[in-house]
């Protein structure tokens, strides 16, 4: 794979003990990156300023092997501890009971689940004091009404460096997504769902994004009655979309403290639950947007055809963008960016039925959507649908690469490698499988 580039970043503390519960070998010495000094993307693709998270890099493979909501083998015991690539030898959903708490230094590998894919359901995922240097990709996390009142879907306290691509999060009772901490810093959420907070206390909200430097690229809120986000300090909203909040969509600032934000190739459509004015609201002088080519289609028509929007209300509106990451590469038009959400965002490799609920949400343009005050309200059998096991690839000597991927690579399938560079280019070898699961890299 190509190295990437950008400036080393911080990442968090190395940590753990490595017996697991089907765990593979670390052969092979772990490669220094070339060119010292400057630290590899969290993959390739990986942008904003969560994207020179390392994750799980050189860390132990662990398997889960089963829907557990504890145990050997199961998702909670694979982030219990630090250093350590987690890939899915089942797919389905993990019904929990209690919130996750994801340790540090890990790379959840949701794209190696088979059949349909992974759901975590029914509770939320936390990331504090023991978290960051985090890689989260290709999974779903629903909490739902049984999950803890007044809690987040998923909840950043703490922690630095984390890198959320392909991600479907929906449900949360307090907020769906809640950045809100100290010591906070360097985060991205890519081709990613931020979906239906759950509206039985009359909270239905995207969440709260307020701490540290962020990123939104490609991403989709859908049905939060209002903080779709509220976000503020320094951050980006990249070739995102925004439909059917109630209140309020992006509500910006609403403080008197500074922010300094890129806006850019956004798309706002207005669904049945969106009242009149409401795609930005609770702007200040103090919230500074570089806003650029950000569309809004507010007449509910079923048609995209939106206008191009001039007024950021009392927002002040600056004329040069902020020189935050120049990692978002090939930026598109608005429309295009709308067009490549429908297609590719979530835990796309399989949809479920909450996510292709959602997207045909967004391709009514204006006539589906509701704001729900139970996950029941969609009407989907089970809340989450069914999603397939499916059969997992053999993996002889366990180190999450499969044998037939490791005897193409010119790899062996007999002996644990998954930490070896046989290429290189700093990206460890299972680093290279996980990428080309998704047709990043050069495979």
């Amino acid at each position: 794979m190509g190295s990437g580039g950008g400036s080393a970043g911080t990442t968090g503390t190395a940590g753990g003990s490595a017996g697991t519960a089907g765990s593979g070998g670390g052969g092979g010495p772990i490669v220094e990156p070339p060119n010292p000094g400057k630290a590899l993307l969290a993959f390739p693709g990986a942008e904003g300023f969560g994207r020179l998270t390392s994750g799980g890099r050189g860390g132990t493979v662990y398997h889960v092997t089963n829907l557990n909501d504890s145990g050997a083998g199961s998702f909670r015991d694979a982030v219990s501890q630090s250093k350590r690539i987690v890939v899915f030898d089942v797919g389905g959903v993990i019904n929990i009971t209690t919130r996750i708490v994801i340790h540090s230094d890990i790379y959840v590998a949701g794209q190696t689940a088979p059949g349909g894919g992974i759901t975590i359901y029914g509770n939320g995922v936390a990331f504090n004091d023991d978290s960051g240097n985090n890689t989260i990709r290709y999974i779903r996390i629903r909490m739902g009404q049984n999950g803890d009142s007044k809690k987040d879907a998923v909840a950043i306290s703490a922690g630095q460096n984390y890198m959320f691509d392909h991600v479907s999060i929906s449900w949360g009772r307090d907020g769906t997504l809640d950045i809100n901490g100290s010591a906070i810093d360097n985060l991205s959420f890519q081709n990613t769902i931020i979906s239906q907070g759950i509206n039985s206390d009359n909270h239905s909200t995207g969440g709260l994004m307020q701490s540290g430097k962020w990123s939104v690229i490609r991403s989709l809120f859908i049905d939060n009655k209002t903080r779709n986000p509220k976000g503020r300090g320094t951050h980006e909203i990249i070739n995102s979309v925004f439909y059917n909040w109630a209140s309020d969509g992006f509500i910006m600032g609403d403080t008197s403290g500074d922010s300094e934000c890129n806006l850019v190739g956004n798309y706002f459509v207005y669904g049945p639950s969106s009242s009149s004015g409401s795609h930005i609201t609770n702007t200040t002088p103090t919230f500074k947007v570089f806003g650029d080519d950000n569309w809004v289609d507010s007449d509910k028509n079923g048609t995209l055809d939106g206008t191009l929007m001039a007024d950021y209300k009392t927002a002040t509106r600056v004329q040069t963008a902020f020189a935050h990451p120049a990692g978002v590469a090939n930026k598109l038009p608005a429309k295009a960016a709308l067009e490549y959400v429908l297609t590719n965002v979530g835990a796309s490799r399989k949809r479920d039925a909450v996510d292709e609920l959602l997207i045909d949400q967004l391709r009514s343009f204006g006539k589906k959507g509701q704001i729900i005050n139970t996950e029941a309200d969609n009407g989907i059998p089970g809340n989450v649908g069914t999603v397939a096991g499916g059969t997992a690839p053999v993996d002889t000597d366990k180190d999450g690469m499969p044998d037939a991927w490791e005897t193409t690579r010119g790899l062996k399938p007999d002996t644990a490698d998954d930490k070896g560079d046989d290429d290189a280019d700093g990206y460890t070898n299972i680093e290279e499988y996980l990428s080309c699961l998704v047709g990043e890299g050069d495979c």
